[in-house]
């Protein structure tokens, strides 16, 4: 028998359901008006007290306030970009953005010289000469003590800017004062040369590499070296990555493409804020078959990094030295309208084996692990008798 259900309840029932219904939209817009309103004060009070400073900058400092007006645009941008306490999102003024790019891009340009401090010593060293550069052409070699770089004396106060002007892209003549042994000199040359971001050679049957970077043109220069370590009758390789930390993520991928022969998955995943693949990074070229030894340190970092974990879990290759940086995120450039702009991080890099091989944060561990012993840390001035970490890998490699 069926039911029938007056108008008189039906209309109940919906005004009930309408009303709940509408209680609970007002919950929810509750808590996202407030989370709203929160954010905007929180805005609000930042803004504050920005004013606030400003004001009082403005009425109590005594000072040029010319520069600081000049100043403050990039000074708020820097600031914002550091108040996220991550030490790989960085702000750049549009002259060091320029830099930047040109050196991702198109490598290294200088003089054709490498430099240490040593603040031991408080003396600055050319640990490497690179042939060809304007810098052989007029005699500079490794263990010359830098005096002077365009007149002005190199402290451990202002090395880092002195030693800038040796990478410069632009064709400008820097002069280097030296000492080597009893004498003094000085050395004048145009920079403008491109520095090659790999560092090989050969003996019996090994070879050695050393990766200072990676850019745009490591992965061109990796397979040119490699190709003539084949042709010589190399059979083991160890690939130097100690101290190295510049470049990015998808040039280790390039690079590491010329060693891994295809395989199936990829060489690198980037996961973004939302775990949602960002980029994927596979193999497509071939392998040389050699044995590979790769060493690290704890200057080993970013795409570095990457580069030695799959090179091991990929390759079978040896890592040798001591636990790398544990920099496993990825960053990206973007523009700002003034021609500055702000390299952020933006997602996480997870290599072929996967979660469990993530080293963000704890570095890759090596698989042998080596301390240097000796006292200059500086790899390129160390000789193959002080040099521990490369013998143990050179051990290695001819045990086999």
């Amino acid at each position: 028998m069926n039911k029938k259900i007056s108008v008189g309840i039906c209309l109940s029932l919906v005004i009930i359901s309408v009303a709940a219904t509408f209680a609970l939209t007002m919950v929810f817009s509750k808590q996202i008006y407030n989370g709203i309103i929160r954010n905007i004060s929180q805005r609000s009070q930042s803004f504050d007290s920005a004013e606030e400073i400003n004001r009082l900058i403005a009425n109590y400092f005594y000072g040029d306030l010319n520069e600081y007006n000049s100043n403050l645009g990039s000074s708020i941008a820097e600031g914002y970009v550091n108040g996220l306490n991550d030490s790989n999102s960085v702000y750049m003024t549009a002259s060091e953005y320029d830099t930047y790019k040109n050196r991702i891009e198109n490598g290294l340009v200088g003089v054709g010289v490498e430099a240490f401090y040593d603040f031991s010593s408080n003396n600055a060293y050319i640990t490497f000469v690179y042939e060809g550069s304007p810098a052989a052409n007029e005699g500079l070699k490794s263990g010359d003590i830098i005096n002077k770089i365009d007149g002005e004396s190199v402290r451990r106060s202002n090395y880092l800017s002195l030693f800038s002007r040796l990478y410069s892209s632009k064709l400008t003549t820097v002069s280097i004062e030296y000492t080597r042994e009893d004498y003094t000199k000085t050395a004048q040359m145009i920079s403008g040369f491109a520095i090659p971001s790999i560092i090989s050679k050969m003996g019996g049957t090994n070879g050695y590499i050393r990766i200072s970077g990676f850019y745009n043109n490591t992965a061109d220069e990796l397979e040119a070296e490699l190709s003539k370590m084949k042709e010589n009758g190399i059979e083991s390789v160890v690939i130097d990555l100690r101290n190295t930390n510049q470049g990015t993520v998808k040039y280790a991928a390039q690079s590491l493409d010329v060693i891994i022969p295809n395989i199936q998955g990829y060489i690198a995943v980037v996961k973004d804020k939302n775990n949602k693949d960002k980029e994927v990074f596979s193999a497509h070229e071939g392998d040389f078959g050699f044995n590979y030894a790769v060493l690290t340190n704890s200057g080993t970092s970013g795409p570095a990094e990457l580069f030695a974990c799959d090179m091991r879990d990929i390759n079978g290759a040896m890592l040798i030295g001591t636990n790398t940086a544990g920099n496993g995120t990825m960053q990206e450039l973007f523009n700002l309208d003034d021609g500055s702009a702000i390299l952020l991080t933006t997602g996480l890099v997870v290599p072929k084996n996967g979660e469990g091989a993530v080293y963000d944060k704890t570095g890759v561990k090596p698989d042998i692990d080596v301390t240097l012993l000796a006292d200059n840390n500086e790899i390129l001035m160390l000789t193959e008798a002080e040099d521990n970490q490369l013998r143990e890998a050179l051990n290695y490699l001819n045990s086999d």
